[in-house]
């Protein structure tokens, strides 16, 4: 059986080693500690919302610790995540909402005005703010995860073809399409890349890149999990945050696009 949860096999594993650190916050999250945070947002997605296996869950924010929560409870659960491109209008998000069926959408306090005139367009049957709530009727995740009594989390079984992830296209030629991505893809993407790049337990890597897209989720946020290492989350793209964080958490391997690297080039 392959299955995406590539963090609840690390955190069985190695459950003391550095798996996070989110860098706004300085937080850092052990193994043991990110799975149970994806485990506790997975009950209340499943049980809490009574979602199921194939629901669409949307996600609509910055990088931030709650986007790996989702990406692995989606693992543990076989519901979708769908992230949103962060830089798309209401409308443009409309299409993606109704073409992939979203059940849920969850989202941060930057796109609570844009979230409001989504629901003009397509409204979602859950809304979930991962800060505060934009409208009526919203639940908040920090309130309904307090809420909750943890207890013993069984993961629901999912198999290799069993969908992931839809990520969704630029749309530049066209409409957005949804990029069906299984279980498989993901967790053999991250232990190909981990074992083409040599990547191993002692290694730090940075991710600035958005996590709506498959280069910030495949490179390199699964595969340095897969192998064991710490992932260092920033929000977005600052050349000199980042500077800073590869001195101050001595990264071992940096990823980023042409662009990227002029920008890092250029900073004094």
């Amino acid at each position: 059986m392959i299955h995406a949860d590539v963090l609840g096999e690390r955190a069985r594993l190695s459950p003391g080693r550095c798996a996070l650190v989110f860098v706004p916050t300085g937080e850092r999250f052990t193994y043991g500690e990110l799975n149970a945070r994806a485990e506790r947002v997975a009950a209340f997605l499943r049980d809490g919302l009574r979602l199921r296996k194939g629901d669409r869950v949307a996600l609509l924010a910055h990088n931030r610790v709650e986007y790996v929560d989702l990406l692995f409870a989606a693992a543990k659960t076989g519901l979708v995540l769908v992230p949103l491109g962060t830089r798309l209008t209401p409308r443009e998000l409309a299409f993606i909402v109704r073409n992939a069926d979203v059940s849920a959408l969850l989202y941060g306090g930057d796109y609570a005005e844009t979230v409001g005139a989504l629901r003009a367009e397509a409204d979602v049957p859950r809304r979930i703010a991962l800060d505060s709530p934009s409208a009526p009727g919203d639940l908040s995740l920090a309130a309904e995860l307090a809420a909750r009594t943890d207890e013993p989390f069984e993961r629901t079984r999912c198999d290799g073809e069993d969908l992931h992830l839809l990520l969704y296209t630029s749309g530049t030629t066209g409409r957005p399409k949804g990029v069906m991505v299984p279980h498989r893809m993901t967790s053999w993407n991250g232990w190909n890349t981990a074992l083409c790049w040599g990547l191993t337990e002692n290694d730090v890597s940075p991710v600035f890149t958005p996590l709506y897209h498959a280069g910030g989720l495949g490179a390199f946020l699964v595969p340095v999990l897969a192998a064991g290492g710490t992932i260092v989350l920033h929000a977005g793209f600052d050349a000199a945050e980042v500077w800073a964080t590869v001195a101050k958490e001595r990264c071992t391997v940096v990823l980023g696009v042409p662009t990227i690297w002029k920008l890092l080039l250029e900073h004094p």
